[in-house]
C-alpha cells in the first residue's frame, strides 16, 4: 500500500493526515465536510438546504451534490439479514442412526425440512431463521451439498403458501407444521434406507 501525507494550513488551522492510500476517499470527504462547515453557516448545514441570499455557491456545490448523491443511492440491506452479521450455526450432536444423513440429491427444501426436524428432535428448538438453517447445514452436512441463505429464504417462502403447507413462518423464523413433520419422517426413511 502506498502511504501519503496531507498538510493543509488555513490561517491558524493546521491539518495533518497520515493514512493508507485506500483511506484517501473517505479522508478527503471528511476533510471536505470539515472545511465546508467553516465556510457555510451552521444552520445551512444542519437544515440540509442551501439558503444563501446572494446566489453565490460559496464552495458548497460539491458538498450539496455529495449529499444529493447519498440520497439517490440508498444502500439496502439484503432481505432476511437482520444486522448484517453472519448467521451462527445451531450447535447440536447429530444422531445419524436415528435421523440418517441428508442425501446429496435433495433440493434446498428437502434439506431444510429434514434439518428442522432434526434440530427440533435433538435440541427442542422449533423455530430457526433461514440464514441459521443454511449455516447449520453447511457446518455439519456440507458434503451433501452447500446451501445458500438467500435460496433457503426464497424456497421456504414458496413452501409456506402451499396447501397443506409443510413450513410456517413467524417473524423470519421457520417451523414445521404437521405436514412438514410427515415429510421430514419420509425423508428420514429415505436417508436411513437409501435405494441401492
Amino acid at each position: 500500500m502506498a502511504k501519503f501525507r496531507i498538510r493543509l494550513k488555513v490561517q491558524g488551522l493546521d491539518l495533518e493526515v497520515d493514512g493508507e492510500r485506500q483511506d484517501l476517499p473517505s479522508i478527503t470527504r471528511a476533510v471536505q465536510q470539515q472545511l465546508t462547515s467553516l465556510v457555510i453557516p451552521g444552520e445551512v448545514i444542519t437544515d440540509g438546504h442551501k439558503q444563501l441570499g446572494d446566489g453565490s455557491s460559496n464552495g458548497s456545490g460539491a458538498a450539496q451534490e455529495e449529499e444529493n448523491k447519498k440520497k439517490r443511492s440508498v444502500r439496502r440491506s439484503p432481505r432476511g439479514g437482520g444486522d448484517g452479521a453472519p448467521a451462527v450455526a445451531i450447535e447440536f450432536r447429530h444422531d445419524p442412526a436415528k435421523y440418517g444423513n441428508p442425501v446429496q440429491g435433495w433440493g434446498v427444501t428437502e434439506k431444510c425440512i429434514w434439518l428442522l426436524y432434526v434440530i427440533k428432535g435433538i435440541t427442542g428448538t422449533e423455530e430457526v431463521s433461514g440464514p441459521a438453517l443454511a449455516a447449520t447445514f453447511n457446518q455439519y452436512f456440507k458434503p451433501a451439498g452447500k446451501i445458500h441463505p438467500p435460496h433457503v429464504t426464497r424456497d421456504l417462502a414458496k413452501l409456506k403458501v402451499q396447501n397443506p403447507a409443510p413450513i410456517g413462518e413467524d417473524k423470519g423464523n421457520y417451523y414445521l407444521t404437521d405436514e412438514g413433520d410427515k415429510q421430514a419422517q419420509q425423508l428420514i426413511q429415505v436417508a436411513l434406507n437409501p435405494a441401492k
